[in-house]
Parts: structure tokens; sequence; C-alpha cells
């Protein structure tokens, strides 16, 4: 077509039908030049000089009629196109026209349809001529003629009609099921495998064409001779005659469409379920093309078009829907503006996605238009869902009201909450609930991030098990507390409740948490003071037990004494050996009050500073202090300390326990190996372990553990001792909050681990 435009001959004699086919052809999306005339000379001279792309011909002229038209078109020997245009013509003209070749016809009352029709009669046209010339060219040539046929699933025919003798090629053997020799080429065994539904149709329409018609399209389903297959044919058949008219060659081919036939019938069932899909779909949807004109619509539409009297046909398919847009009723220009805009940058590329929320004039319906590119391949355009969004505004604003009164009653609480979806999403929360998640994460809350975001990586999995608790309908409650720069810890009450809906789902969590660190703090000043005065109850039992045994053994040696000094004259023998015993008495008795005295002045330290130690230094001074003991005896003093050097403690009761379990180290030390003390430092949690490892004796506790600890208990007395020094550790340890444990066997060693906490209390 030259300059891209159709070139269309109209063969009419009324003016007035000549301009409906214009106005009809104007409205489509056709570009198309076009000539009309009225008379039999015209109409030839049209052919040959204008040589038109398609002819449109009237049924009935004063000079001639569309017949005859029909007959002087394919006389010329040109491949054109040719459509009846008539009033009314009865289904047997109609069927004859078409069988003899005419691509269409177009009742006048359906124009319509006209444009498709020239469309589908072009297309038709140029698939004929191609496939024409490619027959003609491979024909030309046996080989290439087999390669087609295979290519193609092509078998072409020729069958004498009177001798019934007839030529198949490889091809056609192949659509049949058999080898070449296999059957007996001829009319009848080829059309006797026509299916039985197409028989009678297909034996019909091949009489008519012997009868009349100089071709004939056939398109039926056949069963092939050994399995049965069936398969969908297409066969074009040349009807030969001879100078009396007489049918003499029946010649053509056939060509296997099954695969085509089955992809139709996939593509016209998922038709189906797309359409089914749209109309089972509550939103009114419209599929419109790249020039905006409505395609498709859904039951949803076609029923609003009705309800709201559009004024459009057939539910405006084939109009614009930008135009029913700018006149539609219900919405503001500034509305339906910004609507066509939004359409027309989908259909341009220009956005993804244009989604909009408006409401009808007067506000009583609210809308929502989403608008996305249409997955067509085939074509461009866009899909536009229409969903009457009223009820969810009116549940949205009655929850603004709600929230509203929610966050006053949020804002006046001690309580810290936090508002989740079921993905734990941030809904609300309130500013008690955003200041501690401040001062705690470093993190503001922001509404719809997750809170585990938030949360430490350690207290993830914590939070995740209460979550799937709360899923199951339970409510969760504990203690937590956090660290704060300062060293000190914030206490929380937390709780975790699940929220539901009218059927008892879960569609929520709601987090509150309130601080009772002040209430936490009075529970530890008491548990303190409880413990101190059990340990100052055990000292008092302690003490009882001095006074009544270590001072009253002494006391009871000086009273008998004296009594016998007041018996024994002086200058004797006997009053010297008395007083010499008496001396002996009292010096027991000095070293009683001594060791007393050392042990209240454990409590008279309580005013001591807590202050940070390095255990390094402390281990230093220690080892400079009994340097002597350490050189004279050879032993070997190991400190790591590398995973926790400096700690606030009492320094004096920390240099007062490590030297005391140092030295009984040394002093209970194998005289067959040399002594090694290691001591370490290691973080669990939050305590600090220090632990006092050595090579020595060891210490039978099975026999001597219950009493390890006790004042004046002794193991070993092959070494110098009071069995105070393990006693006064274990006071001075539980007086700064810690602990002491022991591990040891015998001609090994033994291993003391004391266990602080990371800060320690002031023992006061």
């Amino acid at each position: 077509m030259a300059d891209n435009k159709l070139k269309i001959l109209h063969l009419e004699d009324m003016p007035t039908d000549a301009e409906l086919v214009d106005m009809t052809l104007k409205r489509s999306e056709l570009i198309f030049e076009k000539i009309v005339v009225d008379n039999k000379i015209d109409f030839i001279t049209a052919i040959n000089e204008y040589k038109p792309d398609i002819v449109l011909s009237d049924h009935s002229l004063p000079s001639f009629d569309s017949i005859e038209a029909f007959e002087i078109l394919k006389q010329s020997k040109l491949n054109i196109p040719f459509i009846l245009i008539t009033a009314t013509i009865s289904e047997e003209f109609a069927v004859e026209i078409m069988r003899n070749g005419a691509a269409d016809y177009v009742l006048k009352d359906r124009m319509q349809r006209l444009p498709k029709a020239i469309e589908n009669a072009l297309d038709k046209n140029r698939l004929d001529a191609e496939r024409k010339k490619y027959m003609n060219e491979v024909i030309a040539n046996e080989s290439l003629l087999r390669e087609a046929e295979d290519i193609a699933n092509i078998g072409s025919l020729d069958i004498d009609i009177k001798t019934q003798v007839a030529q198949w090629s490889p091809g056609l053997y192949h659509i049949l099921g058999v080898r070449i020799g296999e059957i007996q080429p001829s009319f009848s065994s080829f059309f006797n495998q026509v299916h039985a539904d197409d028989a009678i149709r297909i034996k019909r329409e091949m009489d008519e064409a012997i009868a009349n018609a100089g071709y004939v399209n056939l398109n039926f389903k056949l069963k092939t001779y050994k399995d049965d297959e069936i398969k969908h044919l297409h066969a074009k058949l040349l009807i030969e005659r001879d100078s009396k008219g007489a049918a003499v060659h029946i010649k053509g081919f056939a060509q296997d469409i099954t695969e085509q036939k089955l992809a139709e019938e996939k593509i016209q069932e998922a038709s189906e379920m797309q359409t089914a899909i749209l109309n089972a779909l509550p939103p009114n949807i419209v599929l419109i093309n790249e020039k905006g004109k409505i395609i498709a619509v859904n039951e949803s539409w076609k029923k609003l078009a009705l309800f709201n009297n559009l004024g459009i046909p057939n539910y405006g398919l084939g109009y614009s829907y930008l135009a029913i847009s700018e006149t539609a009723t219900g919405i503001d220009k500034a509305t339906s503006a910004k609507i066509e805009a939004g359409i027309r940058d989908i259909i341009r590329g220009n956005k993804k996605e244009f989604v909009m929320e408006y409401a009808s004039l007067g506000g009583k319906e609210w809308y929502m238009m989403v608008v996305t590119p249409l997955a067509d391949h085939m074509q461009k355009g866009a899909v536009v869902l229409h969903t009457n969004i009223t009820d969810r505004k009116v549940a949205e604003e009655l929850l603004q009201k709600s929230e509203a009164n929610l966050r006053t009653v949020f804002e006046n609480l001690d309580l810290a909450i936090i508002l989740f979806d079921t993905d734990l999403k941030v809904i609300s929360c309130n500013s008690n609930a955003s200041e501690a998640m401040m001062r705690h994460f470093s993190k503001p809350l922001k509404i719809g991030k997750p809170i585990i975001n938030y949360l430490p990586k350690e207290r993830r999995r914590y939070v995740r098990k209460a979550i799937d608790k709360v899923k199951a309908h339970k409510v969760v409650a504990y203690e937590s507390n956090f660290e704060l720069p300062d060293g000190e810890r914030e206490w929380y009450d937390v709780k975790w409740v699940g929220v539901t809906d009218k059927q008892n789902e879960i569609v929520g969590v709601i987090l509150t948490f309130k601080n009772i660190t002040e209430k936490k703090n009075r529970e530890s000043e008491r548990e303190s003071m409880t413990a101190d005065l059990a340990q100052r109850n055990k000292d008092l039992e302690q003490f009882t037990y001095i006074i009544s045994h270590n001072l009253r053994a002494p006391v009871a040696n000086i009273q008998g004494l004296a009594s016998l000094l007041g018996d024994t004259e002086p200058g004797r023998a006997e009053s010297n050996e008395t007083l010499e015993a008496l001396a002996v008495s009292v010096n027991n008795l000095d070293k009683v009050i001594l060791d007393l005295n050392q042990i209240l002045q454990l409590r008279s330290q309580i005013n001591d500073q807590i202050e940070l130690v390095s255990l390094t230094a402390l281990v230093n001074e220690i080892k400079e202090g009994i340097s002597q003991m350490i050189a004279k005896n050879e032993v070997v003093v190991n400190s790591n300390f590398n995973a926790i050097d400096e700690l606030y403690i009492l320094k004096s009761y920390l240099y007062s326990i490590l030297q005391n379990l140092v030295v009984n180290s040394i002093k209970y030390r194998r005289d067959e190996v040399t002594p090694v003390i290691n001591i370490n430092s290691k973080v669990s949690g939050d305590k600090i372990i220090v632990s006092v490892k050595d090579n020595g004796k060891g210490i039978d506790l099975n026999k001597y553990g219950a009493h390890l600890f006790g004042l004046y208990k002794r193991f070993d007395w092959s070494v110098e001792g009071k069995g105070v020094g393990l006693f006064m550790v274990k006071m001075q340890i539980e007086s700064l909050g810690g602990s002491i444990s022991v591990n040891s066997k015998l001609n090994v060693g033994t291993e003391f681990t004391l266990e602080f906490p990371r800060v320690v209390q002031s023992p006061n």
C-alpha cells in the first residue's frame, strides 16, 4: 500500500450509503483512501488503473450486480479481496458468494463490523498470497517440496475425477499415518477418513464445489489409518474443468493444523478463564488500548453503566474511556483531570501504577482507582479498576476518632505502650515508649517499622518466643533490665497481650512496660539488709563459740592456776612452775583476743571507698610484699587478666583475699615439685570470676569440705597456722556481695574460684 494508506474501491450507487461507509471507517484506526464508482465501465477502469487493495461492493446496482462485479474481479487475475455490503441477503446467497471466493459480507445495519472485516480479509489475502507464492516456489523442486511438507505439515494431491486415479505427495501419506505404498491413493481413500462429525458437511461442500465452484476451502477433522489419531486439517482444492465446464481434476493441498487448532483452543480457554476471573472480581474493571478506547469490561462495570445510565451503547466498548471520564457526572472537573492525566501517564509508560482515592460530589461515596499497564505483548494499554471504598473510609474515620481518644489515654498513663500488627510492625506508641526506646537503643520508634529491628540480637530470640505464646492466646509477663551508660541498671515490668477480632483471631499485639527500678532497688536493699543481718547473726554465733570455747579454756586455766598459786608459798619451785603455766595461758588468751580484734577490724573498714582496681597492679603489689617468701620457695606466680583487668571493688578487701590465698598456696606446697600459682580472670554474664589455682598438697574435701572456711579450723598440722585465714577470706568476699568455692584433689592441687558482681556495692 503506497504511503501505508489502504486503497479502497467502493462500488455503490447511493451517496448516503457511501458516506455511511466513510464515517464507519473514519471512526476506526484504518488509514485509507477511497474512490466510489457506480457502473461497470468505471469499475473495470478502476480495477486496472487505480489498483485497489480491497473492493467493497453493494449487491444491487442499476446496470449490474455484485455477482457480475465479483466475476469481473476474478477474471482480472488480480489477488484482491472482495467484501459484499448489502442491506439484506438470504443465507443461501451469502454462503454461495463466500464459497465462490468472496472474503466476507457485511449487512448495512451492522456496519461496525466493517473495519474488522476489512482487516481480516487483508490478513487472509496476504497469508493466502504468501502461501501460494511459497507453494509455487517449493513445488518447482521435489526435494524442496518434501522439505516444505515436513516443515509445514502439508501434503498435496491430484485426483482425476473420471478415473479416480490419484497422486499423493509424501506429506499426505504422513498426514494419513501410513507409508507410501501401504494404501492405494484415491478420492475415496482420502475422504473416507474424514471424521464422522464432519463427514456429511464435507461431502456436501465437495459435491457443490465439483458442480459449480473453481476452488473450495475445507476445514475438518480426520482420523488416521493406523492408530485412529484425530487430526485437524485445512484443505484448499482447485477444481479444473474442461472446455465444456465439466470438472476433470482436483488439485490442491491439505495442511495438518492440529497444533494450531489446539493452540487456538487453549487461547479460547484462557480467554474464557480471563473473562470469568474479571467477572468474578468485585471492582469495576475496564481494559483500554493505547488510544484510550475500551476493549473489554467485566460484569461489575456493565452493572455500573446500566445503573448510572452512562448513555453509551454496548457498555462503552469501542468508545474512548477518557471522553467518558470527562463527561462523567458525580465527580468534579479537577478529579476528572487528575484521572485523565494518570491514565495517560500509564499508557505512555511514564508510570508503572496510578492510584487515586476520590469522593463523589457531596462526599457520600468514596472510590479508589488503580491503573496499571496492560500486560499484553500484542498491544499497549491499561487496566482500570474502580473499587467502592465508602465502608473503608467510614471505618477509617471512626478509627481516627477512636485513636484520638486512645491517644489521650496513652499519654496519661505511667506505662510505655506500643501497638503492633501481626508482623510486629509498629502501628502506634506513646511518648513514654518513644523516650524509653531512645534511651536504651538510641533509635526513634517509627510507624511501620518492625520492632525486632530495634532490639539487640541477644534479645530477639526471647521476644519471638513471647510473640509465639501471644499468638497462642497467652499473656506473657516478665521483668527485664537494661544497663545504662553509667553502669547502673534500669528495670521494667514487661507484658505482651494479643488483640483479637470478633472471630477471636489475633490481629495485633500490645506491649506495655513500666519502669520499676525504684521498686527493684528497694527490694535489693531489703534483700541486702536481710543478708547482712543473717551474716551478722552468723558472726555472733561464731563469736559466741569463740567466747564460750576459745576464751573460756584459757580463762579457766588462769583461774585454776591462780587458785593453785594462792595455796603455794612464794619462792618454791612449784610456785615458779605455776607462774610459767599462768604466763602461757595469759599468752594464749592474748592471741585469741588479737584474732578477735583482727576479725572485728574487718567491720571497721566498711567506710572504705569502692574504687576501680587493676588486678595486674594488685597482684604485683602482693608479689612485691611477699617477695622473700616467693624467692625462698622458688614459687612461680602466673597471671592472665586479658578477659578483664579492672573492676570496681574495695581494694583493701581484695588485697587481703588474694594475699591470703597466695600465701596458703605457698605454705601448703609439695616439696617434690616447683610451686606454681595461676591467677586468672573471666566474665560470665553480670559476674566477674577470679580463680587462684596451685599445684600443692590439695585438700580432702570429702573429709574437711564442710568445715573448710570455719574459724580455727585446721586440717594440716605439718605447717604452722591458726585456722583464721580462710574464715576471713570467705567473710570478706561475702561482705562484697560475692561468693567463694573450692575444687581440690590430694597431691594434685587446689583451685579457689571467687565470684564478684560487675560493680561491687559497699559492704555497709
